[in-house]
């Protein structure tokens, strides 16, 4: 191997270096970035919650809540609770979820969906309500 072979393979086998021509503002921003990670300080699982915007009833099913999941996970079978303002607090069990006439299992942030509550009456919940993992 001669001079110019090992000049070759220094330069075709350099990594480039992302932070060359950085500030050092910018350079810190970016070191901060590939070693932070968020922390939303509640354990995963245990927050969830879902804004009612619709309710209504199948016959020989049940009562169905429509809404938008604003946070965390919800899945068939788990324990919440509705929160209707300041009144007491109603117990259930989400028994199916649906988004878009597809039965899903799951549903995360942001989802729009309906969940099929068990032993809930139509007069129990209405518009605005909260749904949330017990």
């Amino acid at each position: 191997m001669g001079i110019f072979d090992n000049l070759k393979d220094k330069l075709l086998n350099r990594e480039p270096k992302n932070h060359e021509f950085l500030t050092d503002d910018e350079r810190e921003l970016r070191e901060y970035e590939e070693y932070y990670t968020p922390q939303s300080g509640v354990a995963d699982g245990t927050y969830a919650e879902f804004v009612v915007s619709d309710v209504f009833t199948v016959s020989g099913r049940g009562t169905v809540a429509v809404g938008t999941v604003t946070g965390g996970v919800f899945s068939v079978g788990d324990k919440v609770i509705i929160v209707r303002g300041r009144e007491n607090e109603i117990y259930s069990e989400i028994i199916g979820i649906e988004q878009f006439r597809k039965v899903c299992n799951t549903v995360s942030e942001g989802a729009n969906a309906a969940f099929m509550l068990k032993d809930v009456d139509r007069k129990q919940i209405g518009r605005n309500d909260i749904i949330k993992k017990q």
